[in-house]
């Protein structure tokens, strides 16, 4: 009997976990949400830069199309602000319009960059850069891209 009165006072330890633990824990937890975010964050900025190197190659092939198509009729690349733009040099009319994301930049200056002329040939003016290269940068990426003679733009 005196064994089962012993063994009835031996001290038992709570299961579970203390609130330190807890606190450490949520604290790891807090680290790892906080980089995911970062990354998640990041690769939303790089998909907005791929995704405005592509709007722009599309510029470039619809004015020099658009100039070929149209016997006659030259079609300017402008650049204003955050926007880039192909217009008609007789009526001043927008063919496309590409409008750079908050965080997406360009390399090229504000004015008149180019004139896409019949059949499909593109004159640069004095602003663009004379090697034809230009770069988009978003989330630490630098995208440098070369304009053809033919309206093309390639990726680098």
């Amino acid at each position: 009997m005196a064994r089962c009165s012993q063994a009835s006072k031996q001290i038992r330890t709570p299961g579970g976990f203390t609130l330190l633990e807890l606190i450490v824990v949520m604290a790891i937890l807090g680290v790892a949400a906080g980089l995911g975010i970062a990354q998640i964050r990041n690769i939303g900025q790089r998909q907005q830069a791929l995704a405005t190197v592509d709007q722009i190659r599309q510029l470039f092939w619809q004015g020099a199309t658009a100039a070929a198509s149209r016997g006659g009729t030259n079609f300017l690349l402008v650049r204003s602000g955050n926007t880039l733009q192909v217009q008609s040099q007789v009526d001043g009319s927008v063919l496309r319009s590409v409008t750079l994301p908050n965080g997406v930049s360009c390399s090229l200056s504000n004015g008149t960059l180019a004139t896409f002329t019949s059949p499909g040939k593109v004159i640069f003016s004095s602003s663009f850069p004379a090697n034809r290269q230009f770069t988009i940068s978003a989330a630490g990426q630098t995208f440098t891209l070369t304009a053809t003679l033919i309206g093309e733009v390639r990726r680098q």
